[in-house]
């Protein structure tokens, strides 16, 4: 700072430190300087600050540094720290002093190099002459090698035109075949729907008839006693002459897969027996009385007429009779529990 030189200024006789400090300051600016009188002229001047500011490392010579390092280097007391304590001022100066010779040095151990490789870059705008002129050789390479690709494209698009249309035949005549198969396959269906219609119409009478015997009489016997009279009564339709299908499976007769699907998404066992409840729960005319000790019946009923909004009550409950009269009155079914109580 500008304060701190005029503080070194109106010293008379300065430590040798802070003389030694500002003489190589003076030096290394190119000043010429001999006694104390010389350096304070010298750094008193407006250009001072600005020269060391604006200082260039790159102007200092072999011979200049070879001086600073032998006259002021080289002296044990020329430190940072010994004269930062005689002077604030000065001890900067040095620290500045040292790095710039410092960095002087490494320029110079480095010049070799800059040398070398301002000889490569001038090598290398050789080499860039001529790489444009292979540039521009490439290019009209180039403009050859596109006007032969399109002359290349065009014979491909042309081959490509008659792969597709032969692939377009080939797929018209594979679907022909293909409706022609599926066609054959359909008669074959169709001419066997028709036999099967036949047939079950042809026993559709004793068909009908077991059916309904059994809607009507077999929902109190178990499933032992369901098939004893199953039996006897096809029996009987034998006697009196009624064709019916010795097969007949009584839950997919009176039943449909989705029907059956539907039930056992609602807590309905798969065996046949419990499908043949559930198929006679659908088609009562009478309200059925279920004897359900294990309670499946009931959380079946309860999923079933979910969506109607099935009220489950008993003679004990104090609602009953609210609860019937509400079923009665809206139409929702009713399930009434421990009706042996």
């Amino acid at each position: 700072k500008k304060q701190h030189l005029v503080e070194l200024r109106t010293m008379s006789m300065p430590p040798p430190v802070v003389r030694i400090a500002l003489e190589s300051v003076c030096v290394l600016l190119g000043e010429s300087v001999t006694d104390w009188k010389s350096i304070r002229s010298a750094f008193m001047k407006d250009t001072f600050i600005p020269s060391i500011v604006n200082f260039e490392s790159g102007e200092i010579n072999e011979a200049v540094r070879m001086e600073m390092t032998e006259k002021y280097l080289s002296n044990p007391d020329y430190t940072y720290d010994k004269v930062n304590r005689a002077s604030s001022a000065c001890g900067p100066m040095v620290k500045w002093v040292i790095a710039q010779l410092e960095y002087a040095e490494m320029l110079n151990k480095v010049d070799p190099l800059r040398r070398e490789l301002q000889s490569l870059e001038e090598a290398a705008e050789v080499k860039k002459v001529e790489a444009e002129k292979m540039t521009k050789l490439i290019a009209t390479l180039e403009t050859s090698i596109a006007k032969y690709k399109e002359e290349y494209a065009q014979l491909i698009s042309q081959a490509e035109a008659i792969k597709s249309s032969l692939k377009t035949v080939q797929d018209k005549v594979d679907r022909s075949m293909s409706l022609l198969k599926s066609l054959s396959i359909e008669k074959e269906r169709w001419e066997k729907t028709s036999d099967n219609f036949k047939t079950q119409m042809l026993t559709l009478i004793g068909d009908v008839f077991l059916s309904s015997a059994f809607l009507a009489y077999g929902g109190y016997f178990d499933q032992h006693r369901r098939t004893n009279l199953f039996t006897t009564w096809s029996m009987h339709l034998e006697g009196a002459n009624i064709a019916y299908r010795p097969d007949l499976a009584r839950t997919e007769f009176l039943s449909d897969p989705d029907e059956r699907l539907g039930w056992q998404s609602k807590s309905l066992p798969t065996d046949d027996l419990c499908t043949e409840n559930a198929i006679m729960l659908k088609r009562f005319n009478r309200f059925p009385l279920i004897i359900d000790p294990s309670g499946q019946a009931t959380d079946f009923l309860m999923n079933e007429f979910k969506e109607r909004k099935i009220t489950k009550t008993s003679f004990l409950d104090d609602s009953f009779r609210k609860n019937l009269e509400s079923a009665l009155r809206f139409g929702n079914p009713l399930l009434v529990q421990d009706v042996e109580n």
